[in-house]
């Protein structure tokens, strides 16, 4: 039985390679996009450095100039990261909610 000889053909490698990846294609859709847009956002926006925020820690303005800062020029980082923090959240309900058939 050891020396059984088995042979694929390249047409056999190819419909296994299909079968295995077709159920998951919409995903790595889903993933491909959001890496896109993860790394347009990153690539694309001004950070600033410390000058541009405010100095002073307990004066209102500055609560004010951040907040100015985060809906002005950084809409899309702000609703990207409130997009990963609601899907890691999601996933930590899910898997502490665990299999309800133990």
């Amino acid at each position: 039985m050891l020396n059984k000889e088995i042979s694929f053909t390249a047409m056999d490698i190819i419909t296994s390679v299909y079968d295995y990846l077709r159920p998951r294609i919409l995903g790595m859709v889903i993933a491909a996009l959001f890496l896109s847009v993860m790394i347009v956002a990153i690539a694309f926006t001004n950070w600033p450095s410390l000058d541009q925020l405010p100095q002073n820690i307990g004066d209102q303005s500055n609560i004010e100039g951040i907040g100015v800062l985060i809906f002005t020029d950084f809409v899309v980082p702000f609703e990207i990261m409130s997009i990963v923090l609601l899907s890691s959240l999601m996933g930590a309900i899910y898997m502490a909610k665990g299999d309800d058939n133990k």
